[in-house]
């Protein structure tokens, strides 16, 4: 049983339709011990049923160790979402997408509130515009050591 109601899925269908650059969901899970794998699961495939432009890759957090490892994946349910780019020079034609990775990561569900904010990440991924002003994206340059910023919700 679909999760979205079909207005809801028309909507976000047609907001889906602006995106400009492909979008992978890279998504974590493991069979035992993880409560929300199935229904974030369910989510991300109601998401991509909607549009090209957004595809799922999926990993067991358990066997696939490297690609944890790569996407820095600490716990299950996770998602990474990454910008699909073409390849800046051609020489075969049949070159694949590169991945940018802004390293955004979410970690449960995305439902309530963290849906929408969800789809605003795989928008602004998919720009490859932050959103920032140009006085805060110069006062980030200024950084001299990685940041790691982490945001909590909880349903209330």
């Amino acid at each position: 049983m679909p999760l979205l109601r079909d207005a809801d899925r028309q909507g976000l269908r047609q907001q889906l339709e602006k995106l400009t650059t492909p979008v992978k969901l890279v998504f974590f899970t493991q069979a035992l011990d993880c409560e929300y794998c199935g229904l974030t699961k369910q989510v991300l495939e109601e998401i991509t049923s909607l549009t090209d432009k957004v595809q799922l890759q999926e990993y067991n957090f358990q066997v696939d160790k490297q690609a944890v490892f790569d996407y820095k994946i600490a716990r299950v349910p996770a998602i990474a979402v990454v910008r699909m780019e073409s390849p800046k020079l051609l020489i075969t034609g049949s070159e694949k997408p590169v991945e940018r990775d802004y390293g955004i990561r979410y970690y449960g569900v995305p439902a309530g509130f963290e849906f929408a904010a969800l789809i605003s990440d795989i928008m602004d991924v998919s720009s490859g515009d932050s959103g920032l002003s140009a006085q805060t994206k110069s006062i980030l340059k200024q950084l001299q050591e990685p940041l790691h910023l982490q945001v909590f919700s909880t349903p209330t």
